[in-house]
């Protein structure tokens, strides 16, 4: 599996939605400490549950904006602290949104494995995984396409059978 991804980590913002002009640097503030809180628990779940094939950096302040999270990945398997990571932002950063690139090429129907069951085989194709508002789904990727045909050449171990019967057939004739 290989993945790329970021997110704005950000409590939520919910307190906005309501507030007057003359509370506006109030609920700046209370968004501000939120965030600040949220910052470090996420500091400490990931220090307590991260695995070495997931790296990730946040920037709690850079420039105008706050809670900047990146991260990628390799790992053999689908098994990463990543969609725990996910999880994690999802419930206790109900404010954020981001999104994660993944190719896992042991992503086939029938699979059934770490509670996986895609509807069709994504095992050459790259996912995308949108944080929204409280909610993770899985979308296709309408910018990379196949990785083996379109952004890398077949390798000749995972060419089809039908490629060699054909070339033989040729040199009989």
């Amino acid at each position: 599996m290989l993945g790329f991804g970021w997110c704005h980590l950000q409590s939520s913002r919910e307190p906005l939605r309501t507030a007057t002009i003359d509370r506006g640097t109030e609920v700046d503030a209370s968004i501000a400490a939120a965030d600040a809180r949220l910052f470090a628990e996420f500091r400490a779940w990931m220090a307590d549950h991260c695995d070495p094939w997931l790296q990730w950096s946040l920037f709690e302040d850079l420039n105008n904006h706050h809670g900047l999270l990146n991260f990628c990945l390799s790992r053999n398997h689908r098994t990463s602290s990543v969609w725990a990571m996910l999880e994690w932002i999802r419930i206790h950063a109900p404010g954020s949104y981001g999104l994660f690139y993944c190719h896992d090429d042991e992503d086939t129907m029938g699979r059934g494995r770490h509670d996986r069951n895609p509807p069709m085989d994504f095992d050459n194709v790259f996912r995308v995984h949108r944080l929204k508002l409280g909610v993770l789904e899985e979308l296709p990727d309408p910018f990379l396409g196949q990785i083996q045909g379109d952004l890398e050449p077949v390798h000749p171990d995972e060419r089809v059978l039908s490629d060699e019967v054909a070339g033989a057939s040729h040199i009989s004739s």
